[in-house]
């Protein structure tokens, strides 16, 4: 009769009966040792504890889940989202392997697709009160083969219940052309522009979707002020004095301390034909269309952030909560020597 039992030694869960090692393992848990031992990762062998398919030695004591979980928490300080993690993931079916060739990447598991037409899936475990890093979020993503792997994310809240997101690169491309052959003077109004010719004005609002357009006056932000400076279309004046690029940038950027950083965002979209405006009602920066916004909705709610923020997931959530209310996909367009757009979006395994 084989002994349903494996040992703690070292640190490690050994089960060293080989028709036991090798049963488990055709099963999908843990790694085999010279095709005779099985080493079990420690969430492996709190759940197969949980589950009365295995006791657990150490020194000699046969140890109660929750005995396991204290040991194992004080060896690894994000066992508990791990192991939550791990569970369910292992009640919705899927087989999980804990030894892949991205752990020393901090990727914790990989998961065996259940479909045919569904990526390889590597997912990471996260705790609410976790600190969102981009810079960790883009050496998740750098690991993987976008063509054949996708990353998840598991955020455990504070009752134990998981959030679950697919994260991935965006490569937004619309089908606007700007505005061209149009030339016009703007005034200065403190933070604002105004197009006080209601010809070229409605020009600028019907062609390329910029301010809005209010008793026959055209109201500009800098942004699309900055922009449209920029691609030669617009003159702005201050009592009756040109303002350069680099007059209208100060101008700007004395409001708004990250202004340059949103202006990358901006002028990058409308590079790639999307139509940008505020986001402000959806409290983000952005709302960006790749179509007609008079006809259709915008696709996108986008941040613009640089490699090294950081927020809390309470925040992110937010984010995407909200645009998948309003069926659009959060983005936080990373701003560096390029700008990438990480898409973020809420899923059920």
């Amino acid at each position: 009769m084989v002994s349903m039992m494996a040992k703690i030694e070292d640190g490690k869960v050994m089960i060293y009966d080989e028709r036991l090692a090798n049963r488990f393992n055709i099963r999908g848990y843990g790694k085999l040792i010279d095709e005779r031992y099985l080493e079990l990762h420690p969430v492996e062998a709190l759940y197969l504890s949980e589950e009365k398919k295995l006791k657990i030695v150490d020194e000699g004591n046969i140890l109660e889940s929750d005995s396991l979980f204290d040991k194992f928490s004080t060896l690894d300080n994000r066992f508990e989202q791990r192991f939550i993690v791990y569970r369910d993931l292992r009640r919705r079916g899927y087989k999980i392997n804990c030894f892949h060739e991205l752990r020393s990447k901090d990727i914790d598991y990989y998961l065996k697709p259940k479909r045919e037409d569904q990526k390889d899936i590597f997912a990471v475990s996260i705790n609410e009160r976790e600190e969102f890093s981009v810079e960790k979020i883009l050496s998740f993503l750098d690991s993987l083969d976008p063509l054949i792997e996708e990353l998840w994310a598991g955020v455990v809240d504070e009752e134990g219940d998981i959030t679950y997101y697919r994260i991935y690169d965006v490569k937004p491309k619309g089908s606007l052309k700007d505005v061209g052959n149009i030339g016009c003077r703007g005034v200065l109004l403190k933070h604002l522009i105004i197009v006080k010719d209601r010809e070229i004005g409605k020009e600028l609002f019907k062609q390329g979707f910029y301010g809005n357009l209010t008793d026959g006056e055209l109201t500009l932000s800098l942004l699309e002020a900055l922009h449209l400076s920029d691609i030669g279309v617009l003159e702005v004046y201050s009592r009756e004095k040109k303002l350069e690029y680099e007059d209208l940038l100060t101008i700007a950027k004395s409001y708004q301390q990250d202004f340059e950083i949103r202006y990358k965002v901006y002028k990058d979209l409308k590079e790639k034909g999307l139509c940008v405006k505020t986001g402000y009602k959806f409290g983000t920066h952005f709302r960006a269309y790749e179509r007609d916004p008079n006809r259709y909705h915008a696709e996108y709610l986008l941040d613009a952030v640089t490699e090294s923020f950081k927020s809390n997931w309470s925040n992110i959530s937010r984010g995407i909560r909200l645009a998948h209310s309003v069926r659009k996909l959060y983005v936080l367009a990373v701003v560096s020597k390029k700008i990438r757009y990480i898409g973020m979006e809420r899923i059920r395994p």
